[in-house]
């Protein structure tokens, strides 16, 4: 059974011979690049020079001889970046570096910082006419396509990996409300201030949409999988009411999912942190195949718990090990012991691919990484005996 074979039959909600892995093909549940350095030297893999796949959280492009030594199935068609856009890195003093994303929003990242958090946010105003001022990403522009065809179509035909596509600006809907006007306030204005809400959703969607478009008349028939996020909950609960995700975001997801199905057969995986458990059937209403990164830390997340409940109509794209306090701070046995629960409670028939619970954080020991993807190999063959 090939990479991609495996991936499809377990989103297909059937037993492929294994457990599917993946590392990176997912762009926002990867490993961060000090931490990969560390993990190809502990792999007895080549130095090489680490390239940055996201720059916001440090993450590392995972490489091929990476792929093969972990047996993962999964990799990246990314965009190509626009050519009116070009993040401009820059000093901003005490050795923090900061830029300005495509919605002029400042990120910053202090001295010996891991990580950019927006600063600054250009929405300052809560009115219709500071909105209309804004600055905004450009769905349209070529650069974003070029080339991007014939990219997909290699890996296509000179790999039998899943690939798992990315629109530009194609997600991140309620969550980028925070990016332009700050998390207290957007909060505030979800409550008092709808019209700027509403507007401003209506706009975003309109542009995720088109974008989406564009990418899937390029790729859309040669991908597997295809990616959609917006963070809805936190550590411990929602962000933001039922009520108002029900009125205000949730129809407006519906509209982009709806978009994307028109274009492409790609199973679709949502990416929300947390403790999404109250939205998961939301999730499942609007189109949604997968979810990640299955939060299983989190209240209501409990990995047998989910399975039972929503095993039989969607799929769990991650949740394979805590990074938070297993993959850190455990030790190796630790880490081999909650893989194998995990892979015990998502796997029996199918609808599971194996991913750790978010980013492989900075100062996470290899020998805890390699031990991670060890046991995904070691417990996942099929039929699941543990």
């Amino acid at each position: 059974m090939n990479h991609r074979e495996r991936v499809l039959i377990a989103l297909n909600h059937q037993e492929p011979d294994r457990v599917p892995i993946d590392l990176g093909g997912c762009c926002v549940t990867s490993i961060t690049v000090l931490t990969y350095r560390a993990f190809r030297r502990q792999l007895g893999l080549p130095e090489i020079d680490v390239q940055v796949a996201e720059i916001v959280q440090g993450l590392a492009w995972v490489d091929n001889d990476v792929l093969e030594a972990i047996g993962a199935d999964v990799i990246p068609v990314y965009p190509n970046a626009p050519s009116g856009y070009h993040a401009v890195i820059e000093d901003c003093g005490d050795g923090a570096t900061c830029f300005k994303d495509e919605f002029g929003a400042t990120l910053k990242k202090p001295k010996d910082g891991f990580y950019y958090d927006w600063c600054e946010f250009p929405l300052k105003e809560p009115t219709l006419e500071s909105l209309e001022k804004i600055p905004w990403p450009d769905p349209e522009d070529p650069a974003r396509f070029a080339g991007l065809r014939e990219k997909a179509l290699k890996l296509r035909n000179e790999t039998d990996y899943a690939l798992f596509g990315t629109a530009p600006c194609g997600h991140d809907l309620f969550n980028q409300f925070f990016r332009v006007r700050g998390m207290v306030d957007a909060m505030t204005d979800f409550l008092l201030n709808e019209e700027l809400v509403e507007a401003f959703l209506d706009r975003l969607t309109k542009t995720i949409i088109r974008s989406q478009e564009l990418f899937l008349t390029e790729v859309g028939d040669l991908l597997d999988v295809h990616f959609a996020a917006d963070d809805l909950s936190g550590q411990t609960g929602p962000l933001i009411s039922p009520r108002l995700y029900r009125r205000l975001v949730k129809p407006r997801w519906a509209q982009i999912i709806s978009a994307i199905k028109s274009k492409t057969k790609a199973k679709i995986c949502y990416h929300s942190c947390g403790a999404i458990d109250e939205f998961i059937p939301d999730l499942i209403e609007i189109g949604v195949d997968a979810i990640n990164p299955v939060q299983v830390a989190a209240p209501g997340m409990d990995s047998a718990e989910l399975k039972k409940k929503y095993g039989n109509k969607l799929s769990f794209w991650g949740g394979g090990c805590d990074t938070q306090r297993v993959l850190p701070f455990g030790s190796a046995a630790g880490v081999r012991e909650e893989v194998r629960r995990r892979i015990r409670d998502f796997a029996p028939g199918g609808g599971f691919i194996f991913n750790p619970v978010h980013n492989i954080q900075p100062g996470v020991p290899a020998e805890n990484v390699a031990a991670l993807f060890r046991a995904a190999k070691e417990f996942g063959d099929y039929p699941i005996r543990l």
